[in-house]
């Protein structure tokens, strides 16, 4: 099943992948009412995924960005300090650098991202290899989820959806994006929440990754203990001991992020209402973390399960961020699943639509398709609005 060169094919991956959904959408729909489904799901959903490791990543430049930051260290040099264009890094030009994109931005990404960028290039340079362990990691969140929705009483629809939905078998296997092992991070946490230290230690691990999964601890500290406080302890040393190697970069350490930060937008339509009423993207961006956080703040004084705040925050995240690419949806997908919440699912089936901006890029260069974040975002809003509406029950009288 391998797709080929997607990024000149647009047009058509995006027709695919709506085919593609509304069958994974029509496996749920027949488990709607089921307490568990065959193994056989998971099964082809496994097969799913290595059928994309044999795609090129052509969707998504990040896994060529991902091994050459791990040439970078392999070659005993600090990816905070070089941006893959700065002449120091000349001797170490390679097919990889040519792929990377961004080439005069330094590293964003957390310290145990930037080792296991390292492992990898241990065992090859080839992009398959990190699409492996990214498709790996998300078949884990597949099982997870079918193990913790049957014992929590969710119907079968939700395991099924996530196991053969393309969006998260094409955003790990076929583009190797870094949210397969930072999402399992944070779903393993979930499993072991009633062992705190233990939840606490994968939260911190998938924060090595990428930093949303540490949120898990605000939600783990409602209930403290000495297991707990133990599980945050040697976490956080455990991540301070990954970093040491690159804290030379000093104020370097935020250089990348700052840029990432301060310029990236695409496919967010309530910051483009933000960033209107602002008149400014800076301020538009700092609007909408505070909004984020109030409510974010207003979830966690509910004193709510780790799913649940997770959740939430990627929920909100999603909703206010400036950039929604398609793989930041896995972090509310698998979260949502667990919960039953099926408008995510709606939201990531509509997502792969933003990949029409690549339909042109060879000629025209890096241009949003300025109505799909119009589609995209008010169903969801309105898909969340029907659930809500049919999952709160009536007043008495």
């Amino acid at each position: 099943m391998a797709l080929g060169d997607l990024r000149g094919a647009a047009t058509a991956f995006v027709g695919l992948t709506s085919l593609w959904s509304l069958g994974a959408l029509g496996a749920a729909w027949a488990h709607r009412d089921q307490p568990s489904a065959a193994w056989g799901w998971l099964a082809l959903g496994a097969a799913l995924r290595v059928a994309m490791l044999f795609s090129p990543a052509s969707l998504s430049d990040d896994v060529y960005r991902y091994l050459w930051e791990g040439e970078v260290i392999a070659a005993g040099l600090n990816p905070f300090l070089y941006a893959p264009s700065d002449p120091a890094l000349t001797p170490l030009r390679d097919a990889v650098w040519a792929q990377v994109n961004h080439k005069d931005v330094s590293t964003i990404y957390p310290p145990g991202a930037l080792w296991l960028f390292r492992g990898v290039v241990a065992l090859t340079a080839s992009p398959v290899g990190w699409k492996i362990l990214s498709g790996a990691c998300d078949l884990g969140v597949a099982a997870i989820l079918w193990r913790l929705c049957a014992a929590r009483g969710i119907a079968a629809w939700a395991p099924v959806a996530y196991a053969l939905h393309p969006l998260p078998i094409i955003e790990t296997a076929g583009s190797g994006h870094l949210e397969g092992p930072a999402v399992l991070g944070m779903m393993l946490s979930f499993t072991f929440a009633q062992r705190p230290g233990l939840a606490a230690l994968f939260a911190w691990a998938g924060a090595s990754v990428k930093l949303l999964p540490g949120l898990v601890i605000l939600a783990l500290a409602r209930t403290p203990s000495r297991g707990l406080a133990l599980g945050v302890l040697v976490g956080l040393l455990a991540i301070v001991a990954l970093g040491l190697p690159f804290v030379d970069a000093g104020s370097a350490l935020g250089r990348g992020f700052g840029r990432y930060y301060e310029a990236w937008a695409f496919n967010g339509l309530a910051f483009s209402f933000l960033e209107a009423l602002t008149g400014d993207g800076q301020r538009a961006r700092w609007l909408g973390v505070a909004l984020g956080g109030l409510y974010c703040g207003n979830i966690l004084r509910q004193g709510p399960s780790p799913d649940r705040l997770m959740l939430h925050v990627a929920g909100a995240l999603l909703v206010l961020s400036p950039v929604v690419h398609p793989w930041y949806v896995l972090w509310a997908l698998a979260p949502a699943m667990l919960r039953g919440v099926w408008p995510w699912l709606v939201f990531a089936s509509l997502c792969p639509l933003s990949y029409l901006a690549l339909a042109e890029y060879d000629v025209r260069g890096w241009q949003e398709v300025w109505w799909i974040p119009w589609i995209e975002h008010p169903a969801l809003w309105l898909s969340l609005l029907v659930w809500w509406a049919r999952s709160t029950p009536p007043s008495p009288g």
